[in-house]
Formats: C-alpha cells, sequence, structure tokens
C-alpha cells in the first residue's frame, strides 16, 4: 500500500487534537475546492473576502495556521448540533455538522448511514467511487462492531477520500483510491475491495475496521450555487 505524506507551506497537515479528525478532513475538503484557502495555509495571505475556514488574524507559519483554521471549524461544527443546542466538542464532528458545512465547488453534502458488508457493502463503495470518479471528495467516517464494545460500533473517526487524477486498477483489476488519514497526515492508496467484509482494523481507516457513515456529494440547487 502506497502513501504520501500531505504537505501544505512546509507543515504535515495533520489533526492538532484526538477531537479534530472532523475539522481536519473538511479544511482539506475547502481547501482542495477553493484556491484562496489553500493561499493562506501556504502563505498566510488570502484575496478579497476570508472562506468561512480561515481565521482572522496573523499566523506566524503553516503549522499555526492549519491549527488555527481546524479550531475555527470545529467551533462552527458543534453549533446547532443537537436542535439548537451544542454538540459536545469532546465527541468531535457529527455527521450531520459535517455534511452542513463541507464546501466544495458544485456541490452540497448529505450524510448517510451505511453498512460495508455484502450487497450493502457494495452499494456503499459503488456510491463513494461514483463520487470520485466525478471530482469530489467524500468523508467516511469509521469505527468498529460490538465486538469491541458498544461505543467502538458507533462512529470514532473521520477520513477523506480524494480524487485522483485518473483512475487507477491494480493487477486484479480492482479500482484504487486515495484517502487522506488525518491522525497520520498521509494519504493511502487503497484497493477498493479492502474497504469492504472487513475483520481487521486498516491504517488508513484511522485503525479502526469498518466505514460507517458517508458525507457524499449531490448537485447544489441552484440558489446554492455561486
Amino acid at each position: 500500500m502506497r502513501t504520501a505524506p500531505v504537505e501544505i507551506g512546509g507543515a504535515r497537515v495533520r489533526q492538532v487534537d484526538e477531537t479534530t479528525c472532523g475539522s481536519a478532513c473538511l479544511l482539506m475538503l475547502a481547501a482542495t475546492g477553493d484556491s484562496r484557502v489553500m493561499q493562506w495555509l501556504e502563505t498566510g495571505e488570502c484575496e478579497g473576502i476570508l472562506p468561512p475556514e480561515v481565521p482572522p488574524g496573523r499566523y506566524a507559519n503553516a503549522d499555526e495556521r492549519i491549527a488555527a483554521a481546524q479550531w475555527r471549524i470545529q467551533r462552527h461544527s458543534v453549533q446547532r448540533g443537537v436542535g439548537p443546542a451544542k454538540w459536545p466538542k469532546s465527541l468531535g464532528t457529527p455527521p450531520w455538522t459535517a455534511a452542513r458545512d463541507a464546501r466544495f465547488p458544485g456541490v452540497r453534502y448529505l450524510h448517510r448511514a451505511v453498512s460495508d458488508r455484502g450487497a450493502r457493502g457494495e452499494q456503499m463503495t459503488s456510491q463513494l467511487v461514483n463520487a470520485l470518479r466525478r471530482g469530489y471528495p467524500v468523508l467516511l467516517y469509521t469505527g468498529g462492531d460490538t465486538r469491541g464494545g458498544a461505543t467502538t460500533a458507533l462512529p470514532r473517526h473521520v477520513v477523506l477520500a480524494v480524487p485522483g487524477s485518473r483512475p487507477r486498477v491494480t493487477t486484479d483489476g480492482d479500482e484504487v483510491i486515495s484517502i487522506y488519514e488525518p491522525s497520520a497526515g498521509l494519504v493511502y492508496e487503497v484497493p477498493i475491495s479492502e474497504l469492504r467484509d472487513r475483520t481487521t482494523p486498516h491504517t488508513a481507516l484511522g485503525h479502526w475496521t469498518h466505514i460507517q457513515w458517508l458525507v457524499l456529494p449531490v448537485p447544489a440547487s441552484k440558489e446554492g450555487m455561486s
């Protein structure tokens, strides 16, 4: 399995603590689709109105900017997480506020609980691959199962599947996708079949076993397009 570090402005793009995996993925999603975010992360400069992920103020280097942007994203993502109430920060970013806050040109995002097993796993990976082929990143919520206790059967981590420059397949004809894993700050190249019917943890899933939730792109309404 091939890996590559994710670096912007000379800094590795990692989540800043155990609660900001979702924030790191939302930041990379925005930076992939908005050159202003990428420019600010690299240089500290941004032309025009600041994007919502960019905090005001000056920061000494890219490491500080990456951290400040993650904190800003997290502060927003916990707002109205449970009706009008805040989502507990200690639980990270729930998929419904990630879908609300995810920003990429031409699409909005919806969240969907999924299974990676059997026919439902085939459907899940088909939805994932179709989005990537259209050039849209997808957030994946990962976790364990009831064999590890009730809490591990809930989403515990977030990674980001990112489109490649061209379709890639293994010698067995298995399509390969790229997954950004924020705890390591690495992109992993993963055959799609490795994401179905798993019984052991996978490094690209943050050392969890299963994909439990997708945050998927859908065409933006005319009102939501800029």
